[in-house]
């Protein structure tokens, strides 16, 4: 049987940051194991999505999970060991029954 959440990841958020006098003062960098599954952006698709400053990056791949991403936080770097992968968190988009964080 083939195991639908293969990969573990490593995230790391970062927690307890907030804007003071405009100046956005970050909090403490954490990191939590997510298990998943990791599928890269393939075919030559270009795909685009808006991180949380508003600009536009490109998406190289899509990790799914059941985890539903932590509320206030802002989300850094995803790394999964199993396929060499430490790439920056672009967003992490909560669904009904998963979620996707896409970097």
């Amino acid at each position: 049987m083939v195991k639908r959440y293969p990969h573990t990841a490593i995230v790391t958020i970062d927690v307890n940051g907030k804007t003071v006098n405009g100046e956005w003062v970050p909090g403490k960098p954490i990191e939590i194991s997510v298990p998943g599954r990791y599928d890269p952006v393939s075919d030559g698709t270009v795909v685009y999505k808006r991180n949380s400053a508003g600009d536009e990056a490109q998406v190289h791949g899509y990790f799914y999970t059941k985890i539903q991403p932590p509320a206030d936080s802002k989300f850094l770097r995803l790394k999964v060991a199993s396929k060499g992968i430490d790439v920056p968190i672009i967003c992490w988009e909560p669904y009904q029954s998963h979620s996707i964080i896409n970097a």
